[in-house]
C-alpha cells in the first residue's frame, strides 16, 4: 500500500505525449472500458480518471471514497471520510511506457486535494514493478505491505506495518 500526504507539494509529471485528462461522474463510452464495470463504480460514487489523446480516451484510473474490494488480496479496504483510493488503472498497450500512469495518478490526486481530501492511497503487488515506478514518480511512499495466500481456500493475511498516517484499514488488520 502506498500512501501520498495531499498538503505535501506535488510533482509535475509530463508524459511522453501530449494528453488531456479529465474526471467523470458518469460512464465514459471507450472501448478499453466495460460499460457495466464504470456503470456500476460511478453509481456508487466513483471517479473516473480519462486520458485521452487526440479526443481518443487511452487510459483510465478509477477513485472511490467508500470501502473498496481489492481483489489482489481479498480484502476490503476501509476507506477514512478525507481519504481516496486509487485503483483498477489501465493504458492501452500502444501508449505504455509515455508516463500517463503517473500523470492519471497525479492528476486524480491534484483532483482531491483541491476538494480538501488529505490523503490518496494506492495499492501495487509486489512483482508489478512498473506500476510500483509510476506510483513512486508521484512521490507516493509505501507504507504497509500485506503478504496474502490462498491456499486451496484456506487464506491467510500477513502485515509489514511502516511509518503510516492514513486512517484508513484492510478489514482483516488487527
Amino acid at each position: 500500500m502506498y500512501a501520498f500526504d495531499l498538503r505535501n507539494k506535488m510533482g509535475v509529471i509530463a508524459p511522453g505525449m501530449a494528453v488531456n485528462v479529465s474526471a467523470h461522474e458518469k460512464p465514459v463510452e471507450a472501448r478499453i472500458l466495460h460499460k457495466s464495470t464504470a456503470e456500476e463504480r460511478v453509481a456508487r460514487g466513483e471517479k473516473i480518471f480519462v486520458a485521452y489523446y487526440q479526443k481518443n480516451p487511452i487510459a483510465y484510473l478509477f477513485a472511490s471514497t467508500g470501502d473498496c474490494w481489492i481483489g489482489e488480496i481479498e480484502d476490503w479496504l476501509v476507506i477514512d471520510p478525507d481519504e481516496i483510493y486509487l485503483y483498477d488503472a489501465f493504458t492501452s498497450p500502444e501508449y505504455r511506457g509515455r508516463g500517463i500512469y503517473p500523470l492519471l495518478i497525479n492528476r486524480a490526486a491534484g483532483y482531491f486535494r483541491n476538494r480538501s481530501y488529505r490523503y490518496t492511497m494506492i495499492f501495487a503487488t509486489g512483482s508489478n514493478t512498473e506500476s510500483i515506478r509510476g506510483i513512486e514518480k508521484c512521490g507516493f511512499k509505501c507504507y504497509e505491505i500485506v503478504h496474502y495466500r490462498n491456499f486451496l481456500g484456506w487464506k491467510s493475511w500477513h502485515f509489514i506495518v511502516g511509518e503510516r498516517h492514513v486512517g484508513s484499514r484492510l478489514s482483516n488488520e488487527n
